[in-house]
């Protein structure tokens, strides 16, 4: 019998589709589900024979595909990103194109020795679901062009190279939120919302080659759209309007953890939804659909660069009640894109507000000395402030 937890699934990127690289690196998948593979289409028989017994099914087309789900996770989905869009990441930035991304996707049962193959991979929907509680999944829809299997205790991959993040993005990853100029958690609250990529593929049949898959699969529409359910509000009756008129609204959020940042940002959707109820203990909320029109979205990464130190300017600084002073920290090494957090030992004598990544504003308001510790990860730098009588 064979378990789960011993099948091994990998993939690499194909320069032909259809055909599986000889060389290069091969990259594990994880997944919490996997559900590609072929199924064989079939057709009755409808002939008339001796007996009025069936004459059993034809055999017709194969198609290869499925899902598989996933948690989401940095770098893990880049190229499935990019072979849904159909276009390669420029800059780190990735919007729709043209181009046909495919992969050879395999999985081996090392407890049994079952291995399979499934050649010419695109991705036609990529989905991404953001709860209210609990890691962010996404559902990866493949559709490919061939698929093989053997059980004589070989692979058809050697070790797979773990590139995915080793961190989970849950729902507490999710900040910058915005759809129609407001931010969520002001003008509204977005109780779970979801994306979904969608290329729309149709399947190409090739009669004489003799195979019985696919010859290509064909993208047509490219509709990225998705759902977002928000307690009901002013602002949340604002958007639910905008379905009457047909007007667009963006919508935006950051997906951040200490690995990387990955930034959704749709310039127009277009929204629909019923006009929302509720019972006497329940909380109000308006369910909308959202599509995308006329301009594709954008992703773009960024890969954190953690801090190894920090030190702070000016060290030391005095001046009179009312006055201001603005530190800066510098950021070992200087790539780095922690954003530095402060602190006042002292609020009642001056307090500290962040204005960027690595800056602050010191505002003295009563005589005394505070120490303004600015933080990043583990480490610490310290500005003592003077504040001296008008």
């Amino acid at each position: 019998m064979s378990s789960g937890a011993k099948r091994v699934t990998a993939f690499i990127r194909e320069t032909t589709p259809g055909t599986t690289p000889v060389t290069g690196d091969w990259s594990l998948l994880k997944r919490s589900s996997f559900g590609l593979g072929p199924t064989q289409n079939t057709n009755d028989n409808d002939e008339i024979g001796g007996t009025r017994m069936a004459q059993g099914l034809s055999r017709g087309t194969v198609d290869v595909g499925g899902d598989v789900a996933t948690k989401f996770r940095w770098g893990q989905h880049d190229d499935f990103l990019a072979s849904c869009f159909g276009a390669e990441w420029v800059s780190n930035v990735l919007t729709m194109g043209n181009d046909r991304i495919a992969f050879s996707v395999a999985s081996y049962d090392s407890d049994v020795g079952i291995a399979s193959i499934a050649r010419g991979c695109q991705v036609g929907t990529l989905q991404i679901e953001v709860p209210n509680d609990g890691d962010i999944t996404a559902t990866v829809t493949f559709a490919g062009l061939g698929w093989e299997t053997k059980a004589d205790d070989t692979n058809y991959f050697p070790t797979p190279v773990d590139n995915a993040g080793e961190l989970r993005y849950g729902f507490k990853e999710v900040s910058n939120i915005m759809l129609n100029g407001v931010a969520g958690g002001s003008g509204f609250c977005i109780d779970t919302f979801s994306i979904q990529f969608d290329n729309n593929l149709q399947t190409q049949r090739c009669i004489g080659t003799g195979s019985a898959f696919a010859g290509a699969n064909i993208p047509t529409t490219f509709t990225p759209s998705g759902s977002i359910t928000l307690s009901w509000s002013k602002a949340a009756w604002e958007v639910y309007q905008k379905q009457f008129s047909g007007a667009t609204v963006p919508f935006s959020f950051d997906l951040v953890n200490d690995e990387g940042t990955y930034s959704f940002d749709f310039p127009e959707v277009q929204v629909a939804g019923d006009w929302p109820d509720g019972g006497n203990t329940d909380i109000i909320q308006v369910q909308l659909d959202i599509t995308a029109a006329d301009q594709s979205p954008t992703i773009t990464r960024a890969a954190t660069v953690p801090a190894t130190a920090i030190s702070l300017l000016p060290a030391t600084s005095s001046g009179a009640v009312g006055a201001s002073v603005t530190l800066t920290a510098t950021l070992t090494p200087a790539g780095s894109t922690d954003v530095v957090e402060w602190e006042s030992s002292d609020p009642s004598i001056a307090t500290v507000a962040s204005t960027g990544q690595k800056t602050a504003s010191v505002s003295r308001l009563a005589a005394g000395t505070a120490n303004i510790t600015a933080k990043v990860r583990t480490f610490t730098a310290t500005s003592a402030v003077t504040v001296t009588a008008p």
